[in-house]
Formats: structure tokens, sequence, C-alpha cells
């Protein structure tokens, strides 16, 4: 797939499956970079309960999904489950670094055949934003939904406290 502005491909993914079966793809700025880290932690399946339900005042769908309660929320700098695993904290990255990485949520508001909900890190480095990363790297993330067959894309950036 290429940039309609660039003729810069995006190389195809390195794919990987994480301890509970949800998919993993490293994109990588450079070519031959190998990703061979292993999730080590125990996770149970995913189940996903959400619900599509017709609001008849509003006439409008609406989804349910109170297993999200369950997800992690504000964790401490060290604890970051998107960071990349390193000794002691293992997260839902397994690699020790990346340039861009995209995996299935683990709480999903929804799920097949309703959609199919991803998170996408644009840097392993913590304290870094989308402004300052490399115009590789940025290309790669901001091209990534345009060669989908996704009707939505939901950006947002985890910022600092």
């Amino acid at each position: 797939m290429t940039d309609r502005a660039q003729a810069t491909p995006i190389r195809q993914p390195s794919r990987t499956r994480l301890s509970d079966g949800r998919e993993l793809l490293y994109f990588d700025d450079e070519p031959g970079i190998v990703h061979d880290g292993v999730d080590r932690r125990e996770l149970p399946r995913p189940v996903n309960l959400s619900q599509a339900r017709w609001d008849v005042l509003t006439r409008e769908w609406t989804v349910i999904a109170g297993h999200r309660q369950q997800r992690t929320f504000r964790p401490a700098t060290s604890d970051c489950p998107l960071c990349p695993s390193r000794a002691g904290n293992l997260t839902e990255i397994p690699e020790s670094s990346y340039d861009v990485v995209v995996f299935e949520n683990r709480f999903p508001s929804l799920a097949e055949p309703l959609g199919r909900c991803e998170v996408v890190c644009f840097t392993s480095a913590h304290d870094s934003s989308f402004a300052a990363l490399s115009p590789q790297s940025s290309a790669i993330t901001s091209r990534m939904g345009w060669g989908s067959d996704a009707d939505q894309i939901l950006p947002f950036q985890i910022s600092q406290r």
C-alpha cells in the first residue's frame, strides 16, 4: 500500500500473537528488524460482552460495554501497559523497543461482527509525542488508516498528568 501524497510504501508488518490470542503487528522504519519477544503473561482469552441496543427515545443505536469497567485506568508511569516490556514489568508489548505497534484492544467497546478496536502505539518512548516522531514513523502511523477498510479511526494521545 502507498500514501496518496508520497510513493513511499508501508512495509508489511511483523505479526505475532499475545498470550491471550490477540493479534499484534510491528511496523518498522527500517527493513529486516526481527521481533521475537514472547508475551509471558498468563492472560485469559478476552470475552467481549458488548451489545448494540436500539434506543427508542433517541432513535439511535447505543453500545453497552459494561466489561470495560475492568480495564486499566491511569496507571503509574512505571506500570504503563503501553510501554515496552522489561524485567519486572510485562506489558502489552513484549519487545524492548519498536517503531510503531498495533494490537487488538484488550478491553474493546466493540468486537466482531460489530467492529474491531485496536491500539496504535507510535513510539516506544513513554514521554514522547506524535510531534516528536521521525518523518518515517509519523508517515507510517498516519497512513495506516488510509489503506485499511476502517469506517472510523478515532485517534487520541494519552497525556501526562
